[in-house]
């Protein structure tokens, strides 16, 4: 039961860093922060072993470098790279490679969405100037987050997680 509360308090947190993604263009540290602060009691409440949780962590730190070379060259967000690598220690070995490839895919379809919304926006009714304010203003960034969550929520029916979300 512990289990799921915990795999149900990180899909809620997951959720947080896409909505204050899509208002903000960032990610509070503290969801992240939050996400691994879960993990070591979501390992005990779940069992895992000291191979597999060794194999997650070593995920994680391993996710973390590699977002962290995409933050680099301004390819990533430094609050995306840091979500991305808490829930690949979610995730673990292998399903974490099923959730990565997820959320690239679901990255091009937000990337896309927003090129053709983008060019529709301006003739929405609405008052004026109601779209500087939104992704879908002309040069906004992307807010990534929502492809993560997506992501995440798309591998998780593939994932070891979803075992403790069955009752």
């Amino acid at each position: 039961m512990l289990a799921f509360a915990i795999v149900c308090a990180t899909l809620v947190l997951t959720l947080l860093a896409a909505v204050e993604d899509v208002r903000r263009y960032t990610i509070s540290n503290w969801i992240p922060g939050a996400l691994i602060a879960l993990w070591p009691v979501y390992a005990l409440a779940a069992g895992l072993g000291w191979a597999e949780a060794g194999l997650s962590l070593l995920v994680g730190l391993g996710a973390l470098a590699a977002m962290i070379a995409l933050w680099m060259p301004g390819w990533l967000g430094g609050g995306d790279a840091k979500l991305i690598a808490a829930l690949a220690l979610w995730f673990g070995w292998p399903a974490v490679l099923n959730f990565l490839l997820l959320c690239v895919i679901s990255g091009g379809v937000l990337a896309l969405s927003l090129l053709v919304l983008r060019r529709v926006a301006p003739a929405l009714p609405g008052r004026p100037g109601w779209i500087a304010a939104t992704p879908l203003a002309e040069g906004a960034p992307v807010p990534y987050g929502v492809a993560i969550a997506a992501g995440a929520f798309w591998a998780l029916p593939f994932s070891p997680l979803m075992a403790y979300l069955i009752l």
